[in-house]
């Protein structure tokens, strides 16, 4: 029995060996992953703010979870565009790449000593306009628009039906759900769109909507030819607020609209500012325009007494058209952040418009058209408390 046990206990010994090897290789890789997943989204949230950091960003946040690169053997690699995988190619896919050389025991006898251990982590960054349209209105549309559009990190999501003429600047990436034969698109500088992508879907379907408590501040305001600039007050707007040949600046607060309005040859300006547009107080929906006019309105950076965080312009979802465009931007210069949700109805940006960010400008609207504009969307809302309101998951896709 002695005999057998002593030839018996080197492969024991070995086959012990081996799992413990084995053990501490498969917990590196784990502690990899999480870590390669973090360094992933790091990459995504510093190129959203636009920094031109994310790379070192995100191999510092690779070193915050154990690994960091050039050292112990260990390399660090942060990418656009993965190689490999469902989003191989993808301009809005940044891709965390973390190997090690581990130093195993037991196994040393067989491969010298070390093993190679790898992970990798892609994230996609957050669209900042979804265009949720099925077809039933114009979708997107796009001649002769200049400017900073495609933006350095701004996707565009959008469902059917793409038109563009004269156009060299496009999005990060334009994810379209359908394939090629539904769309005409020419002028791309880059990359081509992804089509095939899932089916677009209101990120903002979990706000809750302000209401028309029936009570009206306000009927059929009207700023005409003022003197100086006037002060407006938050509150119910029934029957349109128009401001004409004038100057005026909104209180922070929330805004409730009815009727619409026009606001023509003004300067607007305010900051902390959700307009909400609506029906009610014996107006329908109505149309919002903005012509020939200087606009710089911000939207609240945490919510209260009504107002939506990050939100500057809510129409109804119930929003009864008139126009494919209930929303018009002509000749008008705008600045500004917040996002313009028009989940029920489009925006037309044209004539020699121009749309900007401060820090973020997003749109969730059922379709756009921009004709002779200069728009520019950003996607930094790191001066909102709850972060980007548009991202409703993980931007860990692999």
């Amino acid at each position: 029995m002695l005999p057998f046990f002593a030839l018996l206990l080197p492969i024991l010994l070995l086959f012990c060996g081996l799992s413990v090897d084995v053990g501490m290789l498969e917990l590196t890789r784990l502690q990899m992953q999480s870590a390669a997943d973090a360094a992933a989204v790091s990459a995504e949230l510093e190129a959203e703010r636009n920094t031109g950091n994310w790379v070192s960003i995100a191999q510092q946040e690779a070193a915050a979870h154990g690994f960091t690169n050039g050292s112990n053997n260990v390399t660090v690699s942060v990418s656009q565009l993965p190689s490999s995988g469902p989003y191989a190619n993808r301009y809005d896919a940044l891709q965390a790449t973390i190997s090690q050389q581990v130093k195993t025991y037991f196994m040393g006898s067989i491969n010298g000593g070390y093993v190679t251990v790898s992970a990798q982590g892609v994230a996609l960054i957050t669209p900042c306009v979804f265009l949720t349209g099925t077809g039933t209105l114009q979708q997107y549309t796009l001649d002769g628009v200049t400017g900073d559009f495609k933006g350095a990190t701004c996707p565009f999501d959008i469902n059917t039906n793409v038109e563009t003429t004269n156009l060299n600047l496009v999005p990060e990436a334009l994810n379209v759900a359908g394939s090629s034969s539904a769309s005409s698109i020419a002028g791309y500088e880059y990359p081509s769109p992804n089509y095939n992508a899932p089916a677009v879907t209101d990120p903002l379907s979990y706000l809750t909507a302000p209401t028309f408590s029936g009570t009206c501040n306000h009927t059929s305001y009207s700023l005409y030819n003022a003197t100086g600039t006037t002060t407006l007050s938050p509150g119910t707007y029934c029957k349109g607020l128009n401001i004409t040949n004038s100057s005026a600046t909104l209180s922070p607060g929330l805004y409730v609209i009815t009727g619409g309005g026009t606001w023509y040859n003004s300067t607007v300006t305010g900051s902390g500012v959700t307009l909400y547009f609506t029906s009610g107080g014996g107006a329908t929906d109505g149309k919002f325009i903005l012509s020939q006019s200087t606009v710089t309105l911000s939207a609240p950076t945490t919510a209260s007494n009504g107002t939506l965080a990050g939100i500057l312009i809510f129409t109804d979802r119930n929003w009864t058209h008139t126009n494919p465009q209930d929303v018009d931007v002509s000749q008008t210069t705008f600045t500004g952040d917040g996002i313009w949700y028009l989940p029920s109805t489009g925006l037309w940006v044209y004539n020699s418009s121009t749309m900007r960010g401060t820090n973020y400008f997003g749109l969730v609207a059922d379709n756009l058209t921009a004709s002779g504009t200069s728009i520019q969307m950003l996607n930094n809302y790191s001066s909102l408390p709850g972060g980007n309101p548009l991202r409703r998951q993980s931007p860990i896709v692999q």
